[in-house]
């Protein structure tokens, strides 16, 4: 799951739409997919799927999804946007999309084959927007500005997923890293990620443990679904000359 090459970061409009394989989630009825990462062991992987038609069957692997646009039905129940969605390996899974269609962004745990048959109901639908959110805790010790905050997800002993939040204007100045692994979709807003430039819109990143990143600012605000491997801690250090929040969104805010 977590034993793929890092990505710092993309832009999923700049990525393709692929038909998903033969025997995969999303492959019937015009499906399309933008593939973010990989893992080449298990299969695990990171898209954003289009569905376009009914998809049934039983799921090989465990999902953590979040309605990005449109909605519909899983297994009877309502789906839209800004639910998160969990659904265990073997779940069966009868997923019957609006008429606007629907748009997921999927984090699979391993290679997202979708057979026919039946299986347990093993799905969760999370509305987040009835969340309340909390003041951020990744700090640890070292008192953040105010304006970042989380709604928690899902906390288990493998994963810990949630999404976070920053108020316009919203910075950090040291660089930091973080000792678990961290994947990030840009659900909304700008972040400028350091010297790597400005995350906006659909920007993904999948980033192995300690590594440093930032200074962190947003200009508009932001919000993004992280999954980690575990609740996160920081360790923070002084930029490098040149590297000061304020001289990079100088020059990464352009337009």
């Amino acid at each position: 799951m977590w034993n793929r090459p890092d990505v710092d970061f993309v832009h999923t409009a700049d990525l393709p739409w692929v038909l998903p394989a033969d025997g995969e989630f999303g492959a019937t009825g015009g499906g399309r997919k933008r593939v973010l990462s990989r893992d080449p062991g298990d299969g695990a992987e990171t898209a954003v799927h289009r569905i376009a038609d009914r998809c049934r069957g039983v799921l090989a692997a465990e999902v953590d999804a979040y309605v990005l646009a449109g909605g519909g039905l899983l297994n009877g129940r309502p789906v839209e946007v800004n639910d998160y969605l969990h659904i265990d390996a073997g779940s069966a899974v009868d997923l019957r999309p609006g008429v606007r269609g629907l748009v997921l962004y999927c984090g699979f745990w391993a290679t997202p084959g979708l057979t026919a048959g039946d299986g347990p109901d093993g799905v969760s639908v999370t509305s987040t927007e009835r969340l309340t959110w909390t003041p951020a805790t990744w700090s640890g010790e070292v008192e953040l500005a105010p304006g970042a905050m989380l709604k928690t997800l899902r906390h288990d002993d493998r994963a810990y997923i949630y999404l976070a939040a920053m108020m316009p204007g919203w910075r950090s100045e040291a660089e930091e890293s973080h000792p678990v692994y961290e994947e990030s979709f840009k659900i909304y807003g700008d972040v400028l990620m350091g010297a790597r430039g400005v995350m906006r819109d659909g920007a993904y990143f999948f980033r192995s443990p300690d590594v440093f990143h930032g200074p962190l600012y947003s200009r508009g605000g932001t919000m993004s679904f992280i999954r980690s491997d575990a609740a996160t801690t920081t360790e923070y250090r002084d930029p490098p000359p040149g590297g000061a929040w304020n001289e990079l969104a100088r020059q990464a805010y352009v337009d």
